[in-house]
């Protein structure tokens, strides 16, 4: 986890999927609709750069670059190119939501944590910063975007 952190895998950074206070399992119960299940991607990116089909699922391009800025969410996980994370809890700050997560990567167990936000335009923000400051933002990545022409 050394990358720089506005590229480090979606890990500190896309452990943001906006959901609604309390326990993950009253997040995920509380999604409107599932808005915020899914593969994003840095606003900007090909979603076919770092995801595929498999089965009528998205899932990560093999072999998948570590530094992709995508991440998958799927119940109470969140998966990115390094690690696979469970939803511990999310804590509102405003209109900021505040994940903390517990990781796994191939060497090694860990918390982390993401700050996220809904974004228009159906996008999410990654912020580095629950009080001010900038952000980064990523789409949704549909089944339609990774379809062969």
């Amino acid at each position: 986890m050394l990358a720089p952190i506005h590229r480090q895998a979606p890990l500190a950074a896309l452990l943001a999927i906006a959901l609604n206070g309390g326990t993950a399992a009253e997040a995920v119960a509380q999604m409107p609709t599932g808005a915020f299940q899914g593969a994003w991607i840095e606003q900007g990116e090909v979603c076919a750069s770092a995801f595929a089909l498999k089965g009528g699922a998205i899932v990560f391009r093999r072999p998948a670059s570590v530094f992709a800025p995508a991440f998958i969410v799927a119940g109470r996980r969140l998966s990115t190119p390094l690690a696979s994370c469970r939803i511990v809890s999310v804590s509102p700050k405003g209109e900021r939501q505040i994940l903390n997560l517990s990781c796994t990567t191939s060497i090694s167990v860990g918390a982390a944590h993401a700050i996220v936000a809904p974004a228009e335009g159906g996008m999410l923000t990654r912020y580095f910063s629950a009080d001010g400051g900038s952000g980064t933002n990523y789409q949704r990545c549909g089944l339609d975007a990774l379809k062969p022409p």
